[in-house]
């Protein structure tokens, strides 16, 4: 079967020429791209998505692993050594030796920048400072993602939150929401 956009791979290795020469050999025979495609939805072909994301509450400061400032003032700068790594000009936290040696493989977002200034796992799962909405009722981006694509598999849920609960109630998750 002639298969448009190929079988799917580690890579992006688009059309192979045989199947774009059975592709052009199409076009001789009075079959048209449209009808090409149209096939190809009818005959069931999909692709499933899927995101894991771990959210770890709290962790380690930027400016003491990713983001050092070696060069910057004591009060600014971390107590620790920044190291080499597998990137020309970047730098790690002498905590960080493994990671340093696949920094090629990785990468690191120094451009996320909050809506305000604030500690707190709301915003990264709703959008939403806390100080524009009331905190009660806002879905987790999750919650809002599974209510509209729903579930891929009739077995997998379309969305799992295993946030635990902590005294401090900004870092918890919001869950459902207002959709339940």
């Amino acid at each position: 079967m002639l298969r448009l956009n190929g079988s799917a791979g580690r890579f992006c290795d688009g059309v192979a020429r045989r199947s774009f020469i059975q592709l052009g050999g199409l076009a001789v025979g009075g079959l048209s791209l449209p009808q090409l495609l149209k096939a190809e939805a009818n005959n069931g072909t999909r692709r499933q998505k899927s995101v894991i994301m771990v959210y770890l509450s709290g962790g380690l400061a930027h400016q003491d692993t990713f983001d050092m400032k070696p060069d910057a003032p004591a009060e600014v700068r971390g107590e620790f050594k920044p190291i080499a790594t597998t990137v020309p000009g970047v730098e790690f936290c002498e905590l960080l030796p493994k990671m340093a040696m696949v920094a090629d493989r990785c990468t690191v977002i120094r451009s996320v920048v909050g809506q305000r200034d604030e500690h707190s796992s709301f915003q990264s799962l709703t959008g939403y400072s806390m100080g524009e909405v009331q905190r009660d009722g806002i879905p987790n981006f999750g919650s809002i993602v599974s209510q509209e694509l729903g579930p891929t598999d009739p077995v997998v849920p379309p969305f799992v939150d295993l946030f635990p609960t902590m005294q401090h109630r900004p870092y918890n998750s919001t869950g459902a929401g207002y959709l339940g």
